[in-house]
């Protein structure tokens, strides 16, 4: 039989600060599970008409810009 504690630490520099009241229990622990807990990492949202489509309706204007030709595209090396 196991018994749950729960409780909240910092990490610094990559190992976990034990709050010393839990100290004595993880010392006496054969085996203890860790559940890492962070902030879910945000999703770009993009326009409802899709980037390209936007890139396509307004290009980005780029001083001294040359466009390939066909030629140039499709060259192999």
């Amino acid at each position: 039989m196991s018994i749950n504690t729960q409780f909240q630490a910092k990490v610094n520099n990559g190992k976990i600060e034990i709050p010393v009241e839990y100290q004595e229990q993880i010392c006496s622990a054969e085996i203890v599970q860790i559940v890492i807990l962070q902030p879910a990492p945000t999703q770009k949202h993009f326009p409802p008409t899709g980037i390209i489509a936007q890139l396509t309706a307004n290009p980005m204007q780029i001083s001294g810009f040359k466009p390939l030709t066909r030629e140039e595209a499709n060259e192999r090396w």
